[in-house]
């Protein structure tokens, strides 16, 4: 079963936009519980070859309603910029204790939905969830770095692909 990541955030008006965790060495992060993002090159259907540049969809997440809640309503109804968001992403290690093993960071994305939802009340399966939101961000530059190897990849809309 995946652990929560957490995700930090940083406005160019707000300043730093903190969540509810309060564990240790992770104070002021948001639980993020799930992720979706796609990137893709689309792709010629009769030859299966290349037909254009890579398409990045919106990074969206799932977090349950908490202080930063409101800070997120106001970057998405302004437009501000966010200069950063990372999300850690840990699991158990073969010691057994947890590790940090990957990170994504987004530069210059901009909150460009909310959509609050919450689960049929009545449907007890749904009884573990609370009131949660999904938010999705685009961006201008992404980074995926595997902290335990070391390897690391990013893109960035302004630097041409050599």
């Amino acid at each position: 079963m995946p652990m929560p990541a957490h995700m930090t955030l940083k406005g160019e008006k707000q300043g730093d936009i903190k969540g509810n965790c309060t564990m240790k060495g992770r104070e002021g992060t948001i639980l993020v519980q799930a992720l979706d993002h796609e990137i893709r090159i689309p792709t010629d259907i009769q030859t299966g070859l290349s037909a254009g540049k890579r398409i990045h969809g919106a990074m969206k997440v799932v977090k349950e309603f908490d202080k930063a809640s409101p800070m997120l309503y106001q970057a998405l109804c302004t437009g501000e910029h966010l200069t950063n968001v990372t999300l850690k992403f840990y699991r158990v290690s073969m010691k057994g204790t947890e590790e940090q093993y990957f990170t994504i960071t987004l530069e210059d994305a901009v909150v460009v939905s909310i959509r609050p939802w919450m689960p049929n009340c009545l449907d007890k399966s749904m009884s573990s969830y609370g009131h949660m939101e999904e938010l999705a961000f685009t961006y201008r530059k992404a980074s995926w770095r595997h902290e335990i190897d070391k390897t690391e990849a990013q893109d960035d809309w302004v630097v041409p692909i050599e």
